[in-house]
């Protein structure tokens, strides 16, 4: 996809249950440095996101429940949407220039982890509104 990977992640699994990587140095840019974590709660029908960033490469990982996924370019105007869930194993890397926006459309709460390669900062916002999805 144009600017949004979608990342195959294989769980190691053992009698004792499994375990997910869902970042490793290897799958960053290389003049990318993580810089913040965190774990995002959605009920149904909430909607996050809906902007996008002109430094920022972030990394999403759905840790229960189902989400759909939007991204646009903004420099070309491609779209596309795709329902992503826990058993999906996708890691989902949206790289600056793509607005992106996430909802839960099911009953069961969704949980995100994110991990992000530029710490929020409102004195240097590097978060831009454009809301592609209700």
């Amino acid at each position: 996809m144009e600017g949004f990977d979608l990342i195959r992640i294989t769980p190691f699994e053992d009698e004792r249950g499994y375990l997910k990587k869902v970042y490793k140095k290897d799958l960053a840019e290389e003049h990318s440095q993580l810089e913040e974590a965190y774990i995002l709660y959605s009920c149904k029908d909430s909607v996050r996101g809906n902007h996008y960033h002109k430094l920022n490469i972030e990394y999403f990982f759905v840790v229960h429940g189902t989400v759909k996924v939007a991204v646009k370019n903004i420099n070309t105007g491609f779209y596309d949407e795709i329902e992503v869930d826990e058993k999906d194993n996708l890691l989902i890397a949206v790289h600056p220039f793509i607005a992106h926006a996430f909802k839960n459309e099911k009953e069961k709460e969704l949980i995100i982890l994110v991990v992000a390669t530029k710490q929020y900062d409102p004195a240097d916002n590097d978060t831009y509104r454009l809301e592609i999805l209700e």
